[in-house]
C-alpha cells in the first residue's frame, strides 16, 4: 500500500517525518524518537546556543527566527492529516537545523581596527600594515597557517607580507583582492568599490568578473561592471594619506563622495548646474575649510541643514 504521495508506507523518511509530527503533538521531546539523525541535530543545536550566547548578543535574535519557524509554521503542518503535511514539516524542521549549522562554519568577522576622524595606521598579525582613511574599520575573517582574508569598509592602503604559502586577500563592497605580497589602495565609496596598485601584482574580482593589475593600474568595480585597468597618477589614489585630495579630472559627484567619506558626512550637490570636471587639490585640515574651497570651485557654498549633512547653494 502506498499514500497518496506515492511514497512506500514503509518509507524511512515518512516514518521520521510522521514520529516527529506526533512528538510535537503530543508535547514529547525528539531524543524520546531514538532517531541518530535527530539526536544529533537536537545535540548540535543546543550547543551551538550556547555558545553563541557567551559570545554574540545577536544569537537571540537568530534562535528567535528558527523558533518562529518550527513552533509557528510547522506545527500545524504537522496536525494536518494529509501525507504531504508531514513530509513538508520534516523537512522545514531538519532544514532549520541544518541551515543553522551551515551559517555557525562561516567565519565571523573580528574588527580588528577603526579610524574615527583621523588616519590610523596598524600591523595584523603577519605584519602587514595598513593605513585606515578616517571612518573605516577592518575585520578579520581567518588569519592561520593557510590564508589571510579580511573585509574593509571605507579605504586603506595595504602594504602586505610577502607569503607564498598564505594567501592575503581583502574584501570591501562587491569586490576582493587576492595578493601574495603587495602595495595597494582599496576604497569602497559612491557605490563603487577601486583598487589602486603601486607595487606587487593583485587579481580584483567581483561578481564573476576580474582582472589582473601590474603596478601604476588601477580598476573599479561599479552598477554592476568591471573597468579594464589603466594606467593612473599614483597621487591621485594615495593623496589622502597626506590629508590632500587630488583631483585629475574628477567628476563633482566623485569629488563630494571622496570628501563625504573622509569627513562622515552627507553632501548634496542636486542644485549644482556645471558638471563639467575638476582639477586641482584639496585639503583636508577640516570640514568647514574643505567645503569652502570646494564652493569656491564650483561657484557656490555649502550651508549645513541638519548634524553631518551640507547642501550646495549655487550663488547665481
Amino acid at each position: 500500500m502506498t499514500t497518496d504521495t506515492n511514497l512506500p508506507e514503509n518509507d524511512a523518511d515518512l516514518i521520521l517525518a510522521r514520529s516527529i509530527g506526533d512528538a510535537i503533538t503530543e508535547g514529547r521531546t525528539f531524543s524520546e524518537l531514538g532517531d541518530d539523525l535527530v539526536e544529533l541535530l537536537v545535540d548540535h543545536k543546543n550547543q551551538e546556543i550556547h555558545d553563541y550566547q557567551q559570545s554574540h548578543a545577536r544569537t537571540e535574535v537568530i534562535w528567535s527566527a528558527i523558533q518562529a519557524q518550527t513552533s509557528t509554521r510547522v506545527l500545524p503542518l504537522y496536525q494536518r492529516s494529509s501525507t504531504i503535511a508531514w513530509v513538508a514539516a520534516a523537512v522545514v524542521l531538519i532544514a532549520a537545523f541544518i541551515g543553522f549549522y551551515w551559517i555557525s562554519l562561516g567565519p565571523v568577522p573580528e574588527l580588528i581596527a577603526q579610524s574615527d576622524s583621523t588616519i590610523q595606521t596598524i600591523s595584523l598579525e603577519d605584519g602587514t600594515e595598513v593605513t585606515l582613511r578616517p571612518y573605516s574599520q577592518i575585520y578579520m575573517l581567518t588569519a592561520d597557517k593557510d590564508e589571510r582574508t579580511y573585509t574593509l569598509e571605507g579605504e586603506a592602503f595595504f602594504d602586505v607580507v610577502s607569503d607564498p604559502n598564505r594567501p592575503f586577500s581583502v574584501s570591501s563592497g562587491e569586490g576582493t583582492v587576492t595578493v601574495l605580497g603587495t602595495r595597494f589602495n582599496l576604497s569602497n565609496w559612491g557605490n563603487k568599490t577601486s583598487v589602486f596598485l603601486e607595487e606587487g601584482s593583485v587579481r580584483f574580482s567581483a561578481k564573476d568578473q576580474e582582472v589582473l593589475l601590474k603596478p601604476g593600474e588601477r580598476a573599479v568595480f561599479g552598477n554592476g561592471g568591471m573597468s579594464e585597468p589603466e594606467m593612473v597618477s599614483e597621487a591621485v589614489y594615495t593623496d589622502w594619506i597626506s590629508n590632500t585630495i587630488i583631483f585629475d579630472g574628477s567628476s563633482p559627484e566623485d569629488v563630494v563622495a571622496e570628501i563625504g567619506q573622509h569627513y562622515n558626512i552627507t553632501i548634496n550637490i542636486d542644485t549644482l548646474k556645471d558638471r563639467s570636471t575638476i582639477d586641482g587639490t584639496l585639503r583636508l585640515d577640516s570640514i568647514t575649510q574643505t567645503l569652502d574651497d570646494l564652493g569656491l570651485v564650483l561657484g557656490g557654498s555649502f550651508r549645513e541643514t541638519t548634524e553631518n549633512k551640507y547642501t550646495f547653494i549655487s550663488q547665481e
